[in-house]
Parts: structure tokens; C-alpha cells; sequence
């Protein structure tokens, strides 16, 4: 019972405790994002599908049409007891029902990411043997803006970016069991199995993890000085096992493919070309999803990297010779990196549809900084410790000063660059909630309408329910005034209506710029 208590050997538990319950409420606080929307529409239709087939329950389906079929369901599966606890603890009953449930998953979303970062502590750890170095890592790891705000609401990707995580946790456990026994445990290679069909259900993009696999398979077998024949002919059974795990979970929980399983075949080669029309604001170009240039993912990755880690990598480069002398840092960091490296390579090859910064490809962003920092372990401790220091205090600011918006956040690199017209803001529709109060202080009355490119985000967070909305298009029409227009997201710089007057413009300030970022803007015609 005295070890529980024993602050210097579990602080980074006391500090995960913390962290969880002051996340999960942030978490019920930012509004609901215009892709929960979507997700969890899809969500509802495959988890009905599932428990009409299999418990015989007798829901009312509604169709899937267009992509959405190729969209996984996985996650919503598991965050069901968790909404249920929540629901419990806190009173929702101000939203819609609908909205209600969207906002429950949140807190779901936030515990995937702190899952993140325990195993993100343990490769860590497995390169560095250093417990306190580990845990001044993940703390760092879960005080990132980027990731800290994604984990608020993104029901897609920070599971994804989690499962993968500890897919990658236990891919490393087994190659360095074979490396020092020789041996698999099937129990490892079953828990691997598991996690990468859950991975699967959750974006079929999954598939890419199974580049690391391979990797990791290469190297190990390579620094083992093992035949690749013997290989398969000691673990064939296991291997079976494995991808017999990977495809039973897989299907378990994607109803989308019940109906024709080898519809998973077209499923990945639309989802590499998703159909999206946006274009994403990067470094002064509108650089549209469907035809990319090459340059996108690596400025993308230099500016929302924090510096630290920019360094890490640098460093990494001048000492690499150094780093790998020892086969530990070959077999996790050299797996770790060539399957980065490749998967980016392969994007920017096959010209794969991307959109939204970096949201596609998030779960390179924990495996960048374990590389990273695994590499500055090598530095002198007071050096490398002092740095993170202060990175975590830098954080912590500015995740208190820009929350809601700490997603938005981009490194100190933007200060030679400007951040306005130049880099996407708020492309989620966070600012949503910020604009519902600014309208409740207004008081407006039932026959003042508001007229958005976010009504759904808005109207739930509105104190008075007979408020009338107009969808975006009656803009140009000839409308009763007053009334207002609310703009966020792409649309903060549509035209409007003569007589339109700005009274309200939700902003912040990232790092020590006084650059003022505009996340929403909201007009009165009269």
C-alpha cells in the first residue's frame, strides 16, 4: 500500500489522474465539432445493423449512400460505457438528445489519448531505460496543443493515432523477445492481432500499419543474423493466428462489410482517393485535397512540429552513427523511423488525397517524437532534461491561453511567416459554441434570425430555442432585418449583404505573437 503512495516512484500516475478528470471536462465544454456529425450518423447506422443481425432487435436502418459505407464504426462501439458513466456524472439535458450523445463520446475521445500516453512512456522506456526521462516525455507528449486539442473532440482520429500507438508497442515487445529468446508468445502476437482488426474498424487506412510490421520484421530478422526461412517454418501456426485475429475483429465490428466481405478491396482504394473539394490554406496556397503538391506534408510537419522535437531530429541526423551503435535503438528506433519515412514517401508518391493540415496522417505525429526524443536521450541529462522543462511550461501556457482552439496551434517557426492567409484556423467549427454565447449575451428575439455556414454547431448552445435559423444559402435572398450572420471555419471572408456590420470577432493569440488569429466573425444587418 506504501508503494501507491510513493509520489517520486508514480507521479506521472497522480499527474495522469489529474490530467484525466481536468480533460474530461474541458472535453464536455468545446461544442460539437461539424464532423461529429457525420461520424457519428454512421456510427448509429452500423451499430444498429450490428445488433439487428446479431441480438435480433428490430431498429429502423437508414440507408448508407456515397462513401460513407467505407466509413469505420470501430470506436463507437467502445465508448458506449464510458457516455453511460458520464451521462451519469454530468447534466447534458440542455442539448438535443442527438447533440447530447455526439457531446458524451468526448470524454471517450480524451481517454483514448491518455491511453496514448502510457505506451508512448513504455517504447520510450524501452529505448532509454530511464523511467523519469520516460514519464518527463509523455508529459510533454500530452501537454502538445496539437494533439491536447484533437483529443477534446476528434472521434476519428486520436483513436486511430492511439490504437496505433500501442499496436506499435507491442510490434516492438515481440521483434526484441525474438531478438534476445528467439522466441514469439502467442499471447503478445493474439493481443497484436486484436489491436490491429480494432485499428482497421476504426479507419481502413489502418492497412498502412502493416508497413511497420514489415519493417520491423525485416530488421529484426536482419540483426538477428536469422534465416527467413526458418522463420516462417518455426511460426507459421502463429502467423496464421495473427492475420486470422486481424480479419475476425475486423469484420466483427464493421457491419458496412457483412453483406460482401471483398467490398474491404474498394473500401481502401476510395478512401486513398477521397473525394473532398476543400482546399487547405498552406503557407499562402490553397492547396486543393485532390491535387496536392509534394511539398504539402513537409510543411504541414515543420510548422506544427514543436521546435524541440524539429531539433531532436536534427540532431539525430548529425549522430546517427552514434545513436544506432546499439542494436536496441536499431531494432525500435530504425523500425520506427524507415516505416515514417516510407509512409510519407508513399503518400506524397501515390498522391493520396489529403486535407485538414495533417489530421490523416496524426498517427505519425507520437512516432516522430519518440524518435525525437529518443535520440536527445543521448545528450548530457541536464541539457536534455531542461529543454523538455521548458517546453512542458510553454505548453501548459498556451494551452490555457488559446483553449478552446488548442488544435490551431502552429510552432514558434510562424512568427518569419505570419499565421493569417497563410495557414488553415479553425477548420473544425470550434469557435461554434464561442459564437452561441456571444448571441445569447445579445438577447436576441424569436422574429431575429441567424443566418450561418455552422447552424447546427450554433443552435444548440442557444439559450432561446425559438430563435430562427436560415440555412447558409438565403444569404443573398431578401431577408427580413434585422438579422445576423455568423461566419467560421472556410467561410470567414464570404461576401455579404449590404448594410452588414461586424460587431464581434472571436480571436486569439498563439505563443508570444500579438498577431491577432480570427476564428469566427459575426455581423449584424439592419
Amino acid at each position: 500500500m506504501s508503494q501507491i503512495f510513493n509520489f517520486k516512484k508514480n507521479y506521472f500516475y497522480y499527474f495522469l489522474l489529474i490530467y484525466c478528470v481536468c480533460g474530461i471536462f474541458l472535453s464536455l465544454n468545446v461544442g460539437i465539432t461539424h464532423d461529429e456529425y457525420h461520424d457519428f450518423f454512421v456510427g448509429e447506422s452500423n451499430k444498429k445493423f450490428f445488433l439487428n443481425t446479431l441480438f435480433g432487435k428490430n431498429y429502423e436502418l437508414e440507408t448508407l449512400g456515397g462513401l460513407n459505407l467505407y466509413y469505420g464504426s470501430g470506436f463507437h462501439f467502445f465508448s458506449i460505457p464510458i457516455e453511460y458513466i458520464v451521462n451519469l456524472l454530468f447534466n447534458l439535458d440542455y442539448i438535443s438528445s442527438e447533440s447530447k450523445t455526439i457531446l458524451l463520446k468526448h470524454p471517450s475521445v480524451f481517454i483514448f489519448f491518455i491511453l496514448s500516453s502510457i505506451y508512448f512512456r513504455k517504447i520510450i522506456f524501452f529505448v532509454t531505460r530511464d523511467k523519469h526521462y520516460s514519464s518527463l516525455c509523455a508529459i510533454l507528449y500530452l501537454s502538445y496543443p496539437y494533439l491536447l486539442g484533437h483529443s477534446f473532440f476528434n472521434v476519428k482520429d486520436i483513436p486511430f493515432l492511439s490504437t496505433w500507438l500501442v499496436c506499435t508497442f507491442y510490434i516492438a515487445n515481440i521483434a526484441r523477445d525474438f531478438y534476445k529468446e528467439k522466441k514469439i508468445r502467442s499471447k503478445h502476437l493474439v493481443i497484436l492481432g486484436i489491436l490491429s482488426g480494432y485499428l482497421l474498424s476504426i479507419r481502413i487506412t489502418g492497412v498502412l500499419i502493416f508497413i511497420e510490421y514489415l519493417i520491423f520484421f525485416i530488421l529484426t530478422i536482419h540483426i538477428s543474423n536469422f534465416n527467413y526461412f526458418s522463420f516462417f517454418k518455426l511460426f507459421y501456426k502463429k502467423i496464421i493466428l495473427f492475420f486470422l485475429t486481424i480479419l475476425f475483429l475486423f469484420y466483427f465490428l464493421s457491419p458496412s462489410y457483412w453483406n460482401n466481405p471483398l467490398e474491404v478491396i474498394n473500401g481502401i482504394k476510395v478512401m486513398s482517393q477521397h473525394i473532398q473539394t476543400v482546399c487547405t490554406l498552406t503557407l499562402g496556397e490553397c492547396m486543393k485535397a485532390q491535387n496536392l503538391p509534394s511539398s504539402y506534408l513537409p510543411i504541414w510537419l515543420f510548422f506544427k512540429l514543436p521546435i524541440l522535437i524539429l531539433f531532436g531530429l536534427l540532431f539525430l541526423a548529425f549522430k546517427e552513427k552514434i545513436f544506432f551503435l546499439s542494436p536496441n535503438n536499431v531494432l525500435i528506433i530504425g523500425s520506427i523511423l524507415s516505416s515514417t519515412l516510407l509512409i510519407i514517401f508513399l503518400l506524397i508518391l501515390f498522391n493520396v488525397n489529403l486535407y485538414d493540415e495533417i489530421r490523416q496522417v496524426m498517427f505519425l505525429i507520437p512516432l516522430i517524437f519518440i524518435i525525437s526524443m529518443s535520440a536527445m536521450f543521448i545528450l548530457p541529462k541536464k541539457i536534455s532534461y531542461s529543454l523538455i522543462g521548458i517546453f512542458i511550461i510553454f505548453f501548459v501556457f498556451q494551452n490555457v491561453k488559446i483553449y478552446p482552439y488548442n488544435y490551431v496551434w502552429l510552432n514558434n517557426l510562424t512568427t518569419f511567416t505570419k499565421v493569417s492567409n497563410n495557414f488553415e484556423l479553425d477548420y473544425w467549427g470550434v469557435s461554434s459554441k464561442k459564437i452561441a454565447f456571444f448571441l445569447n449575451k445579445k438577447n436576441l428575439d424569436s422574429d431575429e434570425c441567424v443566418i450561418s455556414n455552422r447552424n447546427r454547431g450554433i443552435k444548440d448552445f442557444i439559450e432561446n430555442k425559438n430563435i430562427c435559423f436560415l440555412p447558409f444559402n438565403d444569404l443573398h435572398k431578401k431577408n427580413t432585418r434585422p438579422f445576423y450572420v455568423a461566419l467560421m471555419e472556410r467561410g470567414t471572408n464570404k461576401g455579404l449583404p449590404n448594410n452588414c456590420k461586424n460587431i464581434h470577432n472571436e480571436k486569439i493569440n498563439i505563443n508570444f505573437s500579438r498577431e491577432n488569429l480570427i476564428m469566427a466573425k459575426v455581423f449584424k444587418c439592419d
